[in-house]
């Protein structure tokens, strides 16, 4: 008999990420991360896949680091920071055969580096964090920069998940690994957005900026730097549109960039021509790049875009799933994926792509395709015990009409060991963004709630991504067509599910989902409690605190706090909060500074002062990925809280 799924069997997960092909293709290699309940942090180790023969086999019991690359077809190269003793200020790496044995120093660098790529034996492109104001001062009983105090002076002045970003930035630099000579690629004051290494590994191609006071920070340009002579070349000016996605393809280069930026807007694809400099922009696809379908249960990173054999390969999100595709010189684009799921990174070599993936409801996984057939075949099975042995409940979909007219896919999840007849409480998830998708992926959230006893359903409103821009574009109007396609979307699912009993029904989302649940506790009383994670409540505190509120939520509002105060305060949850009577939670991390800790807040002393049943819980030591990578006890504490909130209130 099935178990039901349970909050700490999260402790059991694996999570894959980073895979990479070696030079030949003949083999590859992945990192895993499991949670470790006693070290409360994440032990990650190296695997090889023999691409033949499918076969995996370990390459070291931990290697808590970061970049790794294929020095050649025998070796790789990692850094870590659990090895040895490392001095402050620097990044060790270590040598690594595939075909066993142990990991040696390869070297040290007097730098923090962020990242590194091979251009030949010797030397390697670095990317590294630069402090262009270090705390020089020694003097006895004096208060330490960066220690005491900050000193903010440009914006955005801190990142999520980064802290403090004032005066820091993101250098380029060669690194001779025999002399141990550092060359600058770029200037201090430029902030390198992304880097790529030409084919021939003569070139430099990078974007960035050299940052500008208030929203025009944002608008990089592109940049070609010849090793050989030095010299660098502009490709697209600083200011002319923000670039993001860049690599090498075929004679040119490709990039993605925004001339216009509003929130929802899709990229525009554009070449440049590397002998004559011209721009072309492509047949627009009306598709973000990367949009991966969310979910709690990943954890790492990896690439989600590479060009092979004249197409970039990217991921695209399309409704609720998040597909591979790839794009030639002349814009058109081919499908490699069609089935229901996510990938979170691959890697292509020829005519095969390997991909850490979500498939069938079960966690990550390990994958193949064949890109002629379209075969796809699991290759690891690190999850495979969890997934045989617990009730992981298959969400139910179906489609329906809004009242404009628009089609919207509905999810649901019945509760675990569910008898008809019966009546459940239910939940309505609601994902951030709001330019992200929710979709048939394991969520252990969701499963959670369901194991409990409860109704889990979610839409794809709009502002949602996997659409096109016009679906996504929501400027000036959140908490109004979103709201509304969520309301119905309840509606929808009452009428579909008559066991659920929609006198106890509660709300809950995170980021812009968070949002959304301030939002309706102040516009309706048919949610008997409600989570709000890392939400937002007030736009003027939102737009001016926050690390994007200055450019995005401010271009999300379609005004400002000057010229626009009445519309900004009629978008804030916070103006309705005193007519609230629903319970609720707040979940919040101290060091979140993409929805800040001012906006729990003002909606939690709202409540609690017109009488309000509500309760913040607030993680120190995490920011706004608490839910995707906090440490793993942060992590079951946030879903303990939850699960108790709504039990509490609906059962």
């Amino acid at each position: 008999m099935s178990k039901k799924i349970e909050i700490r069997d999260f402790y059991d997960f694996t999570f894959l990420s980073n895979i990479s092909f070696s030079p030949d293709g003949k083999n590859a290699v992945f990192f895993t991360h499991q949670p470790d309940e006693k070290k409360n942090a994440y032990k990650t180790r190296l695997w090889l896949l023999d691409v033949d023969s499918g076969q995996i086999k370990p390459m070291t019991a931990g290697c808590q680091g970061g970049k790794l690359v294929w020095l050649d077809n025998e070796n790789v190269l990692f850094s870590s920071v659990t090895r040895d003793k490392v001095e402050k200020g620097h990044t060790r790496f270590y040598r690594l055969p595939i075909t066993g044995g142990e990991a040696t120093l390869a070297f040290d660098i007097p730098e923090s580096v962020e990242d590194i790529r091979m251009i030949d034996r010797t030397r390697y492109l670095v990317l590294c964090k630069t402090d262009l104001a270090p705390d020089t001062e020694t003097r006895e009983f004096h208060a330490k920069k960066g220690v005491d105090y900050e000193i903010f002076d440009e914006l955005p002045f801190w990142a999520n998940g980064k802290g403090i970003v004032n005066k820091r930035r993101r250098t380029a630099k060669i690194f001779d690994s025999v002399t141990g000579e550092l060359t600058a690629v770029t200037v201090p004051e430029f902030d390198v957005a992304s880097a790529r290494l030409s084919p021939g590994r003569d070139k430099i191609l990078y974007s960035g900026a050299v940052p500008l006071d208030g929203p025009k920070r944002r608008q990089g340009g592109l940049w070609l730097y010849d090793i050989a002579s030095h010299e660098i070349r502009t490709l697209v000016p600083q200011g002319d549109m923000g670039v993001g996605n860049i690599c090498f393809m075929s004679g040119r280069v490709f990039f993605t960039g925004q001339k216009n930026e509003f929130p929802g807007k899709n990229p525009g694809y554009y070449t440049v021509d590397l002998q004559s400099g011209e721009v072309t922009e492509l047949p627009f696809p009306d598709a973000e790049v990367g949009g991966g379908t969310g979910t709690d249960s990943t954890y790492g990173g990896g690439r989600t875009m590479k060009y092979s054999v004249g197409r970039i390969y990217m991921l695209r999100a399309v409704h609720g799933d998040n597909q591979l595709v790839s794009v030639a010189a002349d814009g058109s684009t081919e499908v490699h994926m069609a089935r229901e799921g996510s990938v979170s990174c691959f890697d292509v070599f020829g005519r095969t792509v390997l991909f850490v993936g979500m498939r069938d409801m079960r966690l990550p996984e390990l994958y193949s395709l064949d890109l002629d057939t379209g075969e796809q075949k699991r290759l690891s099975g690190f999850n495979e015990e969890f997934f045989q042995t617990h009730e992981i409940v298959q969400p139910e979909t179906f489609t329906f009409k809004n009242s404009d007219g628009w089609e919207l896919d509905g999810y649901v999840l019945k509760p675990a060991g569910y008898e008809p007849g019966k009546k459940y409480p239910g939940v309505l998830e609601i994902h951030g963004g709001p330019k992200a998708i929710f979709g048939t992926v394991y969520h252990h959230e969701m499963q959670v709630l369901a194991s409990r006893g409860y109704f889990v359903f979610y839409t794809n409103p709009r502002g949602s991504d996997g659409r096109g821009e016009e679906f996504a574009n929501i400027t000036g109007k959140l908490g109004t067509i979103d709201y509304q396609d969520l309301m119905e979307f309840t509606d929808e699912v009452v009428r579909r599910y008559p066991d659920l009993d929609e006198n106890r029904m509660a709300c809950c989302g995170g980021s812009y989902g968070g949002f959304m649940v301030n939002w309706m506790i102040g516009h309706t009383d048919r949610f008997h409690a409600a989570c709000a994670q890392r939400s937002i409540s007030n736009y003027m505190s939102k737009c001016l605190t926050t690390d994007i509120g200055y450019y995005h939520n401010l271009a999300q509002m379609g005004t400002d706090p000057w010229k626009g105060f009445d519309a900004m305060w009629e978008s804030s949850p916070l103006k309705c909060a005193h007519k609230a009577t629903t319970p609720t939670l707040f979940i919040q991390s101290y060091e979140d500074y993409r929805c800040w800790l001012s906006e729990p807040l003002q909606m939690f002393t709202a409540l609690r002062r017109h009488g309000v049943d509500s309760r913040v819980v607030l993680f120190k030591g995490e920011n706004h990925e608490l839910s995707r990578s906090g440490k793993p006890k942060n992590r079951m504490s946030r879903l303990e809280e939850i699960a108790g909130w709504f039990d509490k209130h609906l059962k």
